[in-house]
């Protein structure tokens, strides 16, 4: 799936969380702005197009907020009222279809418009898109050139949203952790690097379809199927890999103390208090 229909998706309902805004509602009145913004780093877009997006991303922001935060908040209570005791598979794949079930509502709702957006595209703004690519291509293979940083500031991310979600780790605890994502990641390929290779393999795709002047649904099919088989796995590959998923989470939230998950419990609190205050403004 080309970058683009990510900064389509900038809207699903979590982009907020993590752009430090304070108040749901400040995304909520200014996302359509902001999607438009990034789109026109990639295209250079005309003013027809910047009004057709930022119009049409309105409407589903709105949407989102009436119909997907209700559905988010009561996920989050159903999660904390399974994760006080600990988690159990069935839990685990109770959680990952909701989970899907909500990515598909948004994509089904977005599909159509970021298709009918592509077929207007012009070849010079290909040509920009194009280049968008190469500079993010080239970025992504120095941080691949120094291997060892990378994997420094893999662990560091990783342990900053353990500790932001249950709190301090004992010594023990996080030697316990870090064994099992040495058993875990023992000859793994690095997600970077299957990043890059699937930008490599599907870029060249994307590119060729928009300059093939396809039809609107010829571009929803291929949105559709990027969606679905990003990585180009198989149907058992995929759920071989959410298995392994599933299998990590339960074996770290054994590592858990009681107070840990009540520290989970309470970062979800606010997590719930601020979707209902987003929900409810106007």
């Amino acid at each position: 799936m080309p970058r683009l229909i990510k900064l389509f998706l900038l809207f699903s309902g979590l982009l907020f969380f993590i752009t430090g805004c304070n108040t749901g509602k400040m995304f909520y009145d200014y996302g359509d702005e902001l999607v438009s913004w990034q789109l026109d780093h990639y295209f250079d877009l005309t003013s027809q197009q910047e009004e057709w997006i930022e119009e049409r991303m309105k409407l589903h922001l709105e949407w989102h907020r009436k119909e997907e935060l209700p559905r988010y908040m009561r996920f989050l209570i159903d999660v904390q009222n399974s994760a006080r005791d600990g988690l159990t598979m069935s839990e685990l794949d109770e959680g990952y279809a909701r989970i899907d079930q909500k990515r598909m509502r948004t994509l089904n709702r977005l599909i159509p418009d970021a298709a009918s957006f592509l077929a207007t595209v012009s070849p010079e703004q290909i040509n920009t898109l194009e280049k968008r690519m190469i500079e993010e291509n080239e970025d992504m293979k120095e941080e691949l050139d120094s291997p060892e940083k990378h994997s420094r500031k893999r662990r560091e991310r990783f342990w900053e949203q353990m500790e932001d979600w249950f709190g301090d780790f004992s010594e023990e605890q996080r030697q316990k952790i870090n064994r099992l994502q040495t058993k875990w990641f023992a000859g793994a390929a690095d997600p970077l690097t299957v990043r890059m290779e699937r930008r490599l393999k599907t870029q060249p795709q994307f590119l060729a379809l928009l300059r093939s002047s396809p039809k609107k649904k010829d571009l929803e099919n291929w949105l559709s199927r990027s969606v679905n088989n990003w990585g180009g796995e198989t149907d058992a590959e995929k759920q071989a890999r959410i298995l392994r998923n599933k299998k990590r989470i339960l074996d770290v939230d054994k590592v858990l103390t009681p107070e840990q998950r009540h520290h989970a419990v309470r970062e979800l609190d606010e997590w719930i208090e601020f979707l209902d205050k987003t929900i409810k403004q106007e």
